[in-house]
């Protein structure tokens, strides 16, 4: 076991906004902020997001786009809770849009469980976020120091 005591920094409560793009908007705060490490906490709702269902298998490498990614188009709440980190190489989890243009950028890894769409209860999902459309959403982060 790996054991690092981290103290509490700044804390922040965002509320996005509808029609705001989850992980750019997010990622340009943190990058604002410089927040180096953090505790992210969402709460809200989706008009359409894409997500990586379940677990991937086998990783690393990461496997082909089509077998790991879900793009979804109707209204559905999500909960999740995540890491704020900055690593020096890429994550292979970055939807294109995301890639870095050069220098490395804060990485927002979520996990998150995701409602199904209109009267579709039994279409839920729990696995990796990777961006969506907000409808409405509280964020919460914790600065780690």
């Amino acid at each position: 076991m790996i054991v690092t005591e981290r103290k509490f920094g700044r804390m922040f409560s965002l509320r996005m906004e509808e029609g705001d793009e989850f992980y750019s908007g997010l990622v340009r705060f943190v990058k604002e902020k410089n927040i180096r490490s953090g505790l992210v906490f969402i709460l809200g709702a989706f008009y359409e997001c894409d997500i990586i269902p379940g677990v991937l298998l086998p990783s690393p490498p990461m496997p082909p786009v089509e077998w790991t990614r879900k793009h979804l188009t109707e209204w559905r709440d999500v909960h999740g809770q995540g890491y704020i980190s900055w690593p020096e190489k890429e994550p292979e989890t970055l939807l294109e849009k995301h890639r870095w243009k050069g220098a490395p950028e804060p990485y927002i890894h979520l996990h998150m469980s995701l409602s199904g769409g209109p009267a579709k209860w039994e279409e839920v999902y729990a696995g990796h976020l990777c961006d969506g459309c907000i409808k409405g959403m509280f964020v919460d982060i914790i600065e780690l120091l």
